[in-house]
């Protein structure tokens, strides 16, 4: 009868914790929406009504564009734990290597891959630094970021290179933007949920000894997600340069810290896994532009908004942390 009683205690406490953890998930699901609907509101009666005005809304889906891009290819890879800091210069130097060859008279779509290449073979070297090198890959970043960022200046140090944007203003066309991205995020949502490249990236995040036992192949898998997002990079910045029509020692500054805000803001867990998803990363990218863009429409400086950023991060990290894992969780 004890035994018994031992095993009730044991089913009763289990489902129990079943049930706390399923509150937790649909709690973390849904606050990232929350969040969504909190900031459209606030900004909409705070700026009586210039928030929703159409020159702004058309404006935050230009503003929106590259980040949702980036956020569909970032997703394969903090789907795995990875993090990746060069995100901004690599998209800066795609944008010049375009501009430059549109200067010198070549077609358009040379200038594009080259952008495209530029950023790939960036996302490549974070992956080879830490797979080949077995060096942790916010440092191979850091180490990526700082390389390219001295190119970007270097190149850029003698004034702004400029293009003839005008030419190609088909680019900045709402329309074509809003079916690129549905394309994006299609493909992105297929390889992230029902693919094995999207499932072994989430189960090595999960545990990585435990996915190399499965038969995944770790290295390769990494190595495509980086590859991925650096397509996307690619893309977002083509469609950047079109827009801002030149290119500076800055361009794209500060753009890995707003991946990381988006992906945050998402409900994605830092340390990756199972629980990452696809509609989180846009949901968390939507948001951070809402907030920037309303933040703006409100008056606030530019100065106080990337404080404003910060902040939002570290709190966001904050509540995140598991102090007695010693980890980033969901």
């Amino acid at each position: 009868m004890e035994n018994t009683l031992t095993s009730d205690q044991n089913l009763l406490i289990q489902e129990q914790l079943d049930k706390k953890a399923a509150r937790k998930n649909l709690i973390s699901a849904v606050i990232p929406f929350l969040g969504l609907a909190f900031v459209f509101v606030f900004f909409t009666i705070v700026t009586d009504g210039r928030f929703i005005s159409p020159i702004n809304v058309e404006n935050m889906i230009h503003q929106s564009f590259g980040l949702l891009i980036i956020a569909v290819g970032a997703t394969f890879v903090w789907a795995h734990g990875g993090k990746d800091m060069s995100i901004g210069p690599s998209a800066g130097c795609g944008m010049l290597a375009c501009a430059l060859l549109l200067r010198a008279g070549f077609p358009m779509w040379m200038g594009l891959l080259a952008c495209i290449m530029v950023t790939m073979i960036a996302a490549s070297l974070v992956a080879s630094i830490a797979l080949k090198l077995n060096v942790p890959v916010f440092i191979g970043s850091m180490c990526v970021r700082v390389s390219f960022l001295g190119i970007l200046q270097y190149v850029t140090l003698q004034g702004v290179v400029v293009i003839d944007f005008h030419r190609f203003a088909f680019m900045n066309d709402v329309v074509l933007k809003a079916a690129i991205l549905a394309i994006f995020i299609a493909v992105g949502i297929y390889l992230f949920n029902y693919t094995s490249f999207g499932k072994a990236n989430k189960a090595i995040g999960g545990n990585s000894i435990t996915a190399t036992q499965a038969g995944i192949k770790n290295k390769k898998h990494i190595l495509f997600a980086y590859l991925f997002m650096g397509l996307c990079i690619g893309v977002s910045a083509i469609f950047s340069l079109f827009r801002t029509g030149s290119v500076t020692g800055t361009t794209a500054s500060g753009l890995e810290f707003t991946v990381m805000i988006a992906m945050a803001l998402g409900g994605i867990p830092l340390n990756g896994g199972e629980k990452t998803r696809m509609i989180s990363a846009i949901v968390g990218a939507v948001t951070i532009t809402l907030l920037v863009n309303g933040l703006r429409v409100w008056g606030m400086q530019p100065q106080l908004i990337d404080g404003i950023q910060g902040v939002l991060f570290i709190i966001i990290v904050a509540l995140s942390f598991d102090r007695s894992a010693g980890k980033l969780v969901s």
